[in-house]
């Protein structure tokens, strides 16, 4: 084995200026990020070093040297959002100049010493500060797409971009919308929209540079076909959640059966209340026309024992008070909220499908409504929901007014029959 092959490769000037800025950035963003950028943060600024030097190699126009300072201006290109969102690329550039600034520390016992003194060559300084304008001029130029600036700015451009043209696009880019979700205080982003927005920016987007259109032309066109496809679907899953859908017949089933429910408790309970009012009216008609063809008899009856009454005036006033509730409780009655008409389609009390509701509306506003909720399926279940409760609360009262009803009925028949044994037992003895 050669001489040459066993020695290691010293690293230039720039890899090791690289190094340290690496290093540098990396504890910059460590420090003082905030944690709510998670698409802008220390793995893209490294993701973007490390495309720019792959760029740069396959790119005659850029020298050798030069690339591990271009390497560097991919590091330093994001690193201004740990100041400011707005312009971070301003920011980036004073951050890379105290970078330099912090290679050369100046010790307080040699302020005001000559650095030549030191051995300090004043042509390094000369080449420190052409490197700090250069790096400087690339991040500020690859913020504005530069078509006709530098070749280094269109590496780096294409670079800082080069995710839209990669197959974890996805993943970044969901991390761009939650990044931008939390800068505005949580609030949700539709990602219909967002997609539509990245759609669109991915397919007006073009590489500057030859190698960056070959490295990631191809993938971007594919990318762009992949988000229109999944930007469809997701538009088409939104659609059937607010047409219903979505929601399959489970939920379409437990409404209609709480309705045929609720009406067949309804029929039933008036049935009954016929039946009662059937039954007590016949008594009440007999004990009158009795006691109208009779009257004779009655006074008699009165005279010479008046306490045969009893049990006929206790069946007359327990029948009609059972029909006065059977009545009641049979009679229609429309539910009414007392809300103002402007008020009332807007409104999360009443519904808006019972007919008590909707005829205090006019015809046009009507007819809007029902356009509007049948693409409002959340809407159209809370009207569902609260026609199901006022239906619940009139059959509530029907058969309270019925159990009134039947329970006079049998409580005033029980004691017409007790209280004429009683009479009749006080005659026989």
């Amino acid at each position: 084995m050669s001489k040459d092959k066993e020695e290691k490769k010293e690293p230039t000037a720039g890899e090791r200026l690289f190094d340290r800025a690496a290093a540098f950035v990396r504890e910059k963003f460590h420090d003082e990020l905030d944690p709510v950028y998670l698409f802008h943060n220390w793995a893209y600024a490294n993701a973007i070093a490390e495309e720019v030097g792959k760029l740069a190699e396959k790119t005659e126009e850029v020298e050798n040297d030069k690339i591990p300072y271009l390497k560097i201006a991919g590091l330093f290109y994001p690193v201004g959002y740990v100041r400011q969102r707005k312009n971070p690329q301003e920011a980036s550039v004073t951050i890379l100049q105290e970078f330099f600034d912090y290679q050369k520390p100046v010790r307080p016992d040699e302020v005001g010493r000559d650095s030549s003194a030191d051995g300090e060559n004043p042509a390094d300084q000369g080449q420190a500060t052409t490197e700090l304008t250069e790096i400087s001029d690339w991040i500020v130029a690859a913020a504005d797409r530069p078509e006709e600036g530098p070749i280094e700015a269109q590496l780096l451009y294409d670079a800082a971009n080069s995710w839209l043209g990669r197959k974890r696009y996805e993943r970044r880019g969901e991390l761009l919308r939650l990044e931008r979700q939390a800068l505005k205080g949580g609030k949700e982003i539709d990602p219909v929209v967002f997609g539509r927005e990245l759609e669109e920016q991915m397919l007006k987007f073009d590489y500057l540079t030859d190698a960056g259109k070959k490295k990631y032309e191809g993938r971007r066109r594919k990318n762009v076909s992949s988000i229109h496809e999944d930007m469809f679907k997701l538009e088409q899953k939104v659609i059937k959640q607010k047409s219903g859908k979505n929601y399959g017949r489970g939920i379409d089933t437990m409404y209609r059966t709480a309705f045929r429910n609720h009406i067949n408790l309804s029929r039933i309970a008036d049935g009954k209340a016929n039946m009662m009012i059937s039954i007590n009216t016949i008594i009440l008609s007999i004990i009158i026309a009795v006691s109208g063809a009779g009257l004779g008899f009655f006074e008699e009856l009165f005279f010479s024992n008046p306490l045969m009454l009893l049990p006929i005036i206790t069946l007359l006033l327990s029948s009609l008070t059972a029909v006065i509730f059977a009545v009641f409780s049979a009679r229609p009655k429309v539910t009414e909220y007392r809300i103002k008409k402007r008020k009332l389609i807007k409104s999360d009390e009443a519904s808006l499908l019972y007919f008590g509701n909707f005829l205090k509306l006019e015809k046009q506003d009507f007819v809007g409504y029902m356009s509007n909720i049948k693409h409002d399926l959340d809407g159209l279940y809370d009207d569902l929901s609260r026609d199901l409760y006022d239906l619940g609360q009139v059959l509530h009262r029907k058969y309270l007014l019925l159990t009134i009803s039947y329970n006079t009925f049998v409580g005033g028949l029980a004691l017409s029959v007790l209280s004429f044994l009683i009479v009749y037992m006080i005659n026989l003895f």
